[in-house]
């Protein structure tokens, strides 16, 4: 993972951000939150794709950057092309852990596959340091590439009931 500079709001044509408690029961919230709030914006992208890279996120900052009494906070950003920014904070100053480009962890590892499937879910993924306390993980998401469904299915989908994971 490259370290990049902070996280600005310059080029960003829609943001969404709210701070969740640091235990596990509030990974399958983030996803719904994430599809919900992706649906509504429309966004040009695979939204469960998102929502999988969010929570491996999420994961990682629990299971990493856990401080009594602190939050993990998730940002969503779309770009003016497109892209969706994904932001990640923790209370923890430490590097993450790198991802490795040979090969996937194997069958017997208990951990390491979240970056990893993050990358391989087409996320570019970087971070840096948080001004006061923390760091933040960001994963860059492209939009899809194939024609969009026509708009009478958006509004189907962002009136419809969301499934929960």
């Amino acid at each position: 993972m490259a370290e990049h500079g902070a996280c600005g709001s310059e080029g960003m044509s829609r943001e969404w951000s709210m701070g969740y408690v640091m235990g596990y029961r509030s990974v399958p919230l983030v996803r719904v939150h994430v599809r919900r709030q992706l649906a509504l914006w429309r966004w040009g992208g695979d939204a469960q794709d998102a929502a999988l890279v969010v929570s491996e996120l999420v994961t990682n900052a629990i299971q990493y950057g856990r401080q009594v009494g602190r939050r993990v906070w998730v940002r969503l950003a779309v770009r003016e092309d497109g892209s969706l920014v994904i932001d990640v904070s923790d209370p923890q100053t430490t590097q993450p852990p790198r991802v490795p480009d040979a090969s996937p962890p194997g069958p017997e590892d208990e951990r390491g596959r979240g970056l990893f499937l993050a990358r391989g879910l087409g996320a570019e993924l970087s971070w840096f340091p948080r001004e006061f306390a923390g760091k933040t993980v960001r994963a860059t998401l492209e939009p899809a590439r194939v024609p969009r469904p026509p708009q009478e299915t958006w509004d189907e989908e962002v009136g419809g009931t969301l499934r929960l994971p």
